[in-house]
């Protein structure tokens, strides 16, 4: 199906989704996450962000789900950088989009490290955008958006010093190498810091060498962000030096680099989404 582009944000958000729309995990995606709060324009409170054009939850979906139901998920590997062997489970927010026997077990697996982990504290628990499972290795994948040649509003800091803490005090239970990391020197990447720490545990549990994936856009990904006077790019870089003290391999790329691999391969709609996405020129 065609993508509708002709509102900023959508009501109906289906229309925002090139494939699955109808899933109850995006129907549950939009009842949780949905614009709210005094500072939003009053003509958008209560939509879903799902709707919106530059949604990266959206993207996150139409390129993953795409992939994985054309049964495409070596494209990915290829866009991602990822050498972990044959796909044999993916997962989107925590949740499985098809119930193999290997996604229900990663499913029951990662929502119950999360829960012994940060569940066990107030406010919401942070989830990966994406998590695969290969025969030789298993990837965390954080997926950013934003606007073109716009500074990123939001990349993977922490609220306070406090949270951060409270959590580090966890996982240093489990990861020695984070004894001597202090909350305030990671504020701006703490978010990744978590998503090693998800990683990390679950390469434990299965035996297989962990990796976290960033997928940022190449629009915005070298726009100097004011409030860090870096960009994207130079603060991604910094939870790379981290995340070889943690014996943890990492991988980038961008939105635009998958639209050439998946050319020609018989993934048209895909390919014509990304090529016409507003947020992607």
């Amino acid at each position: 199906m065609n993508v509708d582009w002709n509102s900023k944000v959508e009501q109906d958000f289906r229309k925002r989704i090139l494939v699955d729309a109808d899933n109850p995990i995006l129907a549950f995606k939009a009842n949780r996450d949905r614009f709210c709060g005094s500072r939003v324009p009053e003509e958008y409170v209560g939509l879903p962000h799902l709707g919106s054009v530059n949604s990266e939850d959206a993207l996150t979906w139409n390129v993953f789900r795409f992939l994985q139901k054309e049964q495409r998920l070596d494209m990915a590997f290829q866009w991602l950088g990822l050498d972990i062997g044959r796909p044999t489970a993916l997962l989107i927010w925590c949740l499985a989009p098809e119930l193999t026997d290997a996604a229900r077990e990663l499913q029951f697996k990662l929502g119950d490290l999360i829960r012994r982990s940060d569940g066990m504290l107030r406010g919401q628990i942070g989830e990966p955008d994406v998590v695969i499972q290969g025969t030789k290795g298993i990837a965390v994948i954080e997926c950013k958006l934003g606007e073109p040649e716009k500074a990123p509003s939001h990349l993977w800091e922490g609220s306070s010093v406090e949270r951060i803490e409270k959590r580090l005090h966890r996982y240093r239970r489990n990861i020695s190498e984070l004894d001597n990391v202090r909350a305030e020197d990671i504020m701006p990447i703490y978010q990744l810091v978590r998503m090693a720490y998800y990683a990390i545990m679950l390469g434990r549990i299965y035996k297989l060498p962990p990796v976290v994936v960033s997928v940022g856009n190449d629009s915005n990904w070298s726009v100097e962000i004011r409030k860090r006077g870096k960009s994207a790019d130079q603060i991604w870089n910094e939870f790379c030096n981290l995340a070889s003290q943690l014996k943890t391999l990492t991988s980038k790329t961008m939105w635009q680099a998958l639209t050439p691999i998946i050319d020609n391969k018989g993934v048209g709609a895909l390919y014509q989404y990304l090529s016409q996405h507003p947020c992607l020129q």
